[in-house]
């Protein structure tokens, strides 16, 4: 690896969320959310143990749904499984599931003047099309 990159994060397994929910039945509330990253939340469930168990009742049903939103957002969308597909009918564009290294910060510049460029001249065209 260059030294430039920095080290993409990895997908949170819903499994592991489960398992860290269950802590709750031991009085230990929020510390699946804290492994979404969800520090606040956590937090305030730790304090109060689980919103007095209706939090904690309300996350049984939503861990999945949490799990894959944290992995959309930090860029990485789980596969689908249960589904299959031929290879010949994925997009190469669809096939990937990982995304490029985060750039330091003087190339993170030059990459966001070029977005910057491509939108004004995208606008440009709308404007034009009018």
């Amino acid at each position: 690896m260059k030294p430039s990159e920095k080290e993409l994060p990895e997908a949170k397994s819903p499994q592991i969320a489960f398992l860290l929910w269950g802590l709750g039945f031991v009085g230990i509330c929020g510390v699946h959310r804290m492994y979404l990253e969800q520090y606040n939340l956590g937090t305030a469930m730790l304090a109060t143990f689980g919103f007095l168990g209706v939090g904690q009742l309300v996350d049984v049903l939503s861990i999945s749904k949490e799990v894959e939103e944290h992995n959309r957002n930090i860029g990485i969308i789980p596969e689908r499984s249960n589904t299959r597909q031929d290879s010949s009918s994925v997009k190469p564009e669809a096939a990937k599931t990982t995304r490029s290294p985060i750039p330091e910060l003087p190339d993170e510049e030059d990459y966001l003047m070029k977005e910057a460029e491509a939108i004004e001249q995208t606008m440009q065209k709308l404007r034009e099309k009018k």
